[in-house]
């Protein structure tokens, strides 16, 4: 037997009433901002209501009654609006004035905790870095090691925006310095996308092991392929995994051994990669592109104008950041071409459009 259409309508409207009942319940309970809000015009309306059955238009009117009623609330009382009428008066002693300053101080509270909320929620990882532009990934998280590895960028660039990418169960340890990103894995998409991968300049991987310093390096690759990587390896077998998957990474091995040896064959000489790798100790190894309208330079012209007019040593070229072409102090007549990397140390990074590029081709016969 069919139901009747009064009764399946009954049963429809009572569920929808129960619902909506249960909505109302939470966003009063929880004082959402549309709760607030909702009260606030309901007050609102009712006290202009009441003040418009007694008051002149002084008050009532639409234009004024809004600055009362703001004044009252916020207990501020310029005193150049009052009520008249003994029931103005009432309505505003017993529903304006309570009302008001309850509702002003929901609001202050709401803000404070909206704002606090936010900040809560950037120290434990759970912020949102889509919008930064050009900025370091720092993926894992090792204690002393990254405070260095930190310290090292600000001393080259105090302006860089840096986000700490980790899976820890903690806090951002360095909310002074750096972002924080914490996701149960640094491989996962939607905590690199939150790191803002897709536009990151740079990523430095530094894993609890080569394992985990191997599939983040995968992870940042897939999502972001022409990003430069860093990553550091223990083992030159896993590293060269990295490398044939991803050719623009480039990976760092211990250097212990070269050091030791050449330390024991060249006393001090350890002092001199540790002195030009630091940022916080001049001068500094920094790298710079030749512009691309440079044809033919020889290195010869290039170091010369860089030592006389920037106090700058060039060690180097390399035909490409990330390949094995690196020549080191090579031949005077080594030519230099635009795209070509130089390698150089020097007080501070030098912007590659200070350089007098026209002389150096000149000298170099173009």
């Amino acid at each position: 037997m069919a139901a009747h259409p009064t009764s399946s309508w009954s049963g429809a409207a009572s569920r929808y009433v129960t619902v909506l009942g249960r909505v109302l319940y939470r966003h009063i309970a929880e004082l959402t901002w549309p709760a607030i809000g909702v009260i606030a015009l309901v007050h609102y309306t009712t006290s202009w209501a009441l003040m418009s059955l007694t008051e002149a238009d002084d008050i009532a009117a639409p234009s004024v009654y809004w600055y009362f009623y703001i004044v009252t609330s916020t207990t501020v009382g310029y005193g150049d609006l009052s009520p008249a009428t003994t029931f103005g008066r009432l309505v505003a002693v017993f529903w304006v004035m309570p009302g008001g300053i309850a509702l002003f101080t929901s609001v202050i509270a709401k803000v404070v905790q909206s704002a606090s909320g936010y900040w809560r929620r950037r120290m434990r990882g759970l912020g949102d870095y889509r919008d930064l532009m050009n900025h370091t990934l720092i993926l894992g998280w090792a204690g002393d090691a990254t405070r260095r590895m930190v310290s090292y960028m600000r001393g080259d660039s105090r302006d860089r925006e840096i986000v700490l990418v980790a899976d820890q169960a903690m806090e951002n340890p360095m909310p002074d310095q750096v972002h924080f990103v914490r996701g149960q894995t640094m491989t996962h998409a939607e905590v690199l996308d939150r790191a803002g991968i897709v536009t990151a300049g740079r990523a430095i991987i530094l894993g609890r092991d080569d394992n985990e310093t191997l599939a983040a390096g995968l992870a940042v690759a897939a999502r972001n392929p022409n990003l430069h990587i860093a990553a550091f390896f223990h083992d030159e077998v896993v590293a060269d995994l990295l490398k044939s998957h991803c050719p623009r990474a480039e990976c760092l091995l211990p250097m212990s051994i070269e050091l030791l040896v050449r330390t024991a064959d060249d006393p001090g000489s350890s002092r001199v990669p540790k002195t030009m790798l630091s940022t916080l100790v001049d001068p500094t190894l920094y790298s710079m592109p030749v512009p691309e309208s440079c044809n033919d330079l020889r290195f010869g012209a290039v170091f010369r104008s860089m030592k006389e007019r920037h106090h700058a040593t060039v060690l180097g070229v390399a035909e490409d950041r990330t390949n094995e072409s690196l020549a080191l102090n090579p031949p005077d007549d080594r030519v230099v071409k635009g795209g070509h990397t130089i390698y150089y140390i020097a007080a501070r990074r030098l912007d590659p459009a200070s350089l007098d590029w026209a002389s150096m081709q000149k000298e170099s016969g173009g």
